[in-house]
């Protein structure tokens, strides 16, 4: 293939190696991209003081709470809050029954407090349960804490926090939760690069293990970054073949994914093809798995079929850049068909559809983007704001999300006038990195499109001299 061809694919490329628990991507991060983040962290610890002065405010502000002495009716109180919606409410209980909690530490039911707190960032109770449990000196129940605190770590993508809490502790933990230790201590090591040591982590997890397709996963990736494209498609395949399960499960569509595009990058066409085709059609990889066909199938000679694949995924109503790139790859298939006119046309099509989604872009970074009108996929870690998915997950931490929606309900609880001005002027900043995130999401895909776009101009352009070529 020509060099103008293989760029939307690496671009493909980039976007198909996902860790299976929210890792991004490995990419040097741009002055923007850093600035951000330096703001995010700033807003974090400025969460972190105002959800105290919530609480405590609260606490004050408030008579009715009910003081408990019996831990496991607290645990009873605080689960029945928790499940009818009210969080705050909960916390609050806790925060009103300290002394209970001091007196029973030791409690298993402190575990399932302190998940809670953190899972909704309330770091000062979480912290000061912390501490009493580390001055108690039980190893089993240190370990413990500790792993509750680096999955909080992993959620703000602080890796090396996640590898100094983690680091043996393992072996004092129940064995599902040690499992989970493990593949997230490796995901990690794999962040920080150390890929030797993530693949010995992920060794950790046994096969009757509920991580352990993820393990296989991440640790095909760390192959595959080593170069060792052998050993992942050993453990992909050897995983697939065994497991019994089959494509209603999105981890089975995830391994075929990342097996898919590892054969395509060594040229084993037909493997690859395969690989894809084991892809469920409502699978969220569907679209990429459509984009690989398409790919396998135009390096096989199978025109017709590539052309199948990439014209499905042409017509479907949503703009990723799976959706985007087949713009561009299809003028490309009817060329090697001999198809002339169609190419012309498919690369005005192509030119006319980057043009207008450049256009929607643009007029998109106009205006703000009220942070409730996008939506969050878990799943994936995409936000989708007028139907185009924007890669959060690989550039900014999930928490921030959850920040500012935390922020925007203690808002509207608030009872303290001073507490509320100062939320609301946190609330402002995080509107106004919110869009400093979206503009920088936003151009990023601009700069796709933009080069799909000149790729276009110049294929076509490239048609037109060959054709002038032949009639001279």
């Amino acid at each position: 293939m020509s060099s103008w061809f293989t760029r939307p694919f690496l671009a493909l490329l980039s976007l198909t190696f996902i860790f299976a628990i929210a890792v991004p991507a490995y990419a040097e991060e741009s002055s923007i991209q850093s600035s951000i983040q330096g703001r995010i962290l700033e807003l974090e610890d400025d969460f972190k003081t105002l959800s105290q002065a919530f609480f405590e405010s609260e606490l004050a502000a408030t008579k009715t709470v009910e003081t408990l002495t019996n831990i496991d009716h607290l645990a009873r109180q605080v689960a029945k809050l928790n499940q009818s919606g009210d969080t705050a409410g909960a916390i609050l209980l806790l925060y009103h029954n300290q002394p209970t909690l001091n007196n029973n530490i030791d409690n298993k039911q402190v575990f399932e407090f302190i998940d809670l707190l953190l899972s909704n960032n309330e770091w000062h109770l979480a912290s000061v349960l912390y501490e009493a449990i580390e001055y108690e000196g039980d190893k089993s129940l240190l370990a413990t804490v500790k792993f509750l605190f680096a999955k909080y770590h992993a959620q703000r993508h602080e890796w090396k926090q996640v590898h100094g809490l983690l680091r043996g502790i393992t072996t004092e933990l129940a064995s599902e939760n040690a499992d989970y230790a493990n593949l997230l201590n490796g995901s990690a090591l794999q962040y920080l690069r150390q890929h030797r040591q993530a693949i010995d982590s992920y060794k950790k997890i046994p096969a009757t293990s509920r991580y352990y397709s993820y393990a296989k996963l991440n640790s095909a990736i760390a192959n595959i970054r080593q170069g060792w494209w052998t050993d992942a498609q050993i453990a992909i395949t050897d995983y697939l073949a065994s497991s019994g399960k089959d494509n209603r499960d999105e981890m089975v569509n995830r391994l075929n994914l990342v097996l898919g595009y590892a054969l395509l990058q060594r040229e084993y066409y037909r493997d690859a093809r395969n690989a894809f085709r084991q892809v469920g059609l409502e699978s969220r990889y569907t679209n990429r798995a459509l984009l690989g066909i398409g790919l396998t199938a135009t390096s096989q000679g199978d025109f017709v079929g590539g052309l199948n694949a990439l014209s499905i995924l042409k017509d479907k109503k949503t703009f990723d850049l799976s959706v985007d790139e087949s713009y561009l790859l299809v003028p490309y298939v009817y060329e090697k068909l001999q198809q002339e006119l169609t190419v012309s046309a498919s690369y005005t099509e192509a030119m006319n559809y980057y043009q207008q989604r450049i256009d929607k872009l643009k007029q998109m970074l106009k205006s703000p983007i009220d942070f409730s009108s996008v939506t969050y996929d878990v799943s994936t870690s995409i936000l989708i704001s007028q139907q185009t998915s924007l890669d959060y997950g690989k550039h900014y931490p999930r928490s921030f999300l959850n920040n500012y929606r935390l922020l925007q309900k203690y808002a509207s609880l608030a009872k303290n006038k001073t507490l509320k001005k100062n939320i609301d002027k946190s609330l402002q900043t995080h509107a106004l990195v919110f869009q400093q995130i979206m503009k920088h999401l936003l151009e990023l895909r601009l700069e796709y499109l933009k080069s799909y776009l000149n790729q276009s101009r110049y294929g076509l352009a490239r048609l037109y001299d060959s054709s002038n070529e032949a009639t001279q």
